[in-house]
């Protein structure tokens, strides 16, 4: 599995943009299942199992990005945020345009501080005040090497290993939940299960979980476990305004909503099946509710209604160029959800999927 989430990390996949990721995913869920497919929206979609019973796992694909929106005169790119980005994570930051023609690598520019005013020292980075330099001459040279507006644009790939069982790199989110996909497969392959075992990886989670609401529509499974990332605890943060720690286990999710209003109550039946299980195993875990959205909010509703459970990997430095994660929380979820999986059975799906 740790490969598999080196490789991951690598692939270029912007929300909307994830065609690389989805031929990745495809072809290695192929390796472990034979039914496999690709829907139009770009959700991959592994089936093993042809019970009544049906139960969809779901990851995303998507990494927060930017689109390219102006080419000036000098070859300087301006661009736009596909996803939330904090603006101040993004100075003096290598990234990766990604053209017809290949992948051209550039650094987002800045006004230097020794050129700065006083008062402009003062005054907060805005997305307007930021551009792209790729070492062009002009917007004729730039446009030669194939830069075009509505190109995506990531964080150059950086993976690395630091400190003790601690990983860095862009896209974190979600790629460790691919990776946990992939793996899950490969595993519930040999199982006996008398239920459907459906496999997603979704497209354009991170700009407002439309792939996952088309899976959701389209499978129509009985109930969903949605595995993702969350924002965990930092020095800066206190333990009231998130509770999940890295380095402490998956954390296993009762409540999301974001400002907008888009979120998830989980079944408390499926809670606490997953919190059961992580006790009857050993396994260490956490518990939150949380200001965001994640895929449930748009699988949750799909339909008659799917009743979800979360399961999520705690990290830091959410949608930045150096996400990080301890290995060992990647691993516990891995575990818990096979465990979850490989000890559920229609009756029990009966009992979880009924509110009363």
């Amino acid at each position: 599995m740790f490969e598999l989430f080196k490789r991951l990390v690598e692939i270029p996949g912007g929300s909307g943009f994830e065609e690389k990721v989805i031929e990745f995913i495809s072809g290695e869920l192929k390796k472990r299942i034979p039914d496999v497919s690709i829907d139009r929206m770009g959700n991959v979609i592994g089936t093993l199992g042809r019970a009544e019973r049906s139960v969809m796992v779901c990851v995303h694909t998507d990494e927060v990005c930017l689109i390219v929106k102006y080419i000036d005169e000098k070859g300087y790119l301006y661009f736009d945020l596909n996803g939330m980005i904090d603006v101040r994570a993004l100075l003096s930051t290598k990234v990766d345009i990604c053209t017809e023609k290949g992948i051209l690598t550039g650094v987002i520019g800045v006004k230097s501080a020794h050129l700065m005013t006083p008062e402009e020292m003062k005054q907060p980075i805005a997305l307007s005040d930021l551009w792209i330099d790729v070492g062009a001459e002009d917007a004729e040279e730039v446009r030669a090497w194939g830069i075009e507006i509505g190109d995506p644009i990531v964080f150059h790939p950086n993976f690395q290993p630091i400190g003790k069982e601690t990983m860095i790199s862009k896209a974190i989110d979600n790629r460790a939940g691919c990776a946990i996909l992939l793996d899950l497969a490969g595993r519930m392959k040999s199982e006996k299960i008398d239920y459907r075992l459906f496999f997603v990886a979704a497209v354009q989670e991170e700009i407002g979980s439309r792939g996952a609401k088309v899976a959701g529509q389209s499978l129509q499974p009985d109930m969903a476990i949605v595995l993702d990332t969350l924002p965990a605890r930092d020095p800066a943060t206190p333990a009231q305004q998130t509770t999940a720690e890295c380095g402490k286990g998956p954390v296993i999710r009762s409540m999301d909503i974001s400002a907008m209003g888009q979120g998830t109550i989980y079944s408390k039946k499926i809670r606490q099946r997953l919190i059961a299980t992580a006790v009857k195993h050993g396994i260490p875990h956490q518990m939150d509710i949380f200001r965001t959205w994640t895929d449930a909010s748009t699988i949750h509703t799909s339909g008659k209604g799917i009743p979800c459970g979360g399961l999520y990997i705690p990290r830091r430095y959410s949608h930045s160029p150096v996400e990080l994660v301890k290995w060992s929380d990647v691993e516990r979820t891995a575990k818990l959800l096979y465990l979850f999986l490989k000890e559920l059975n229609a009756a029990a799906i009966d009992d979880l999927i009924r509110k009363v």
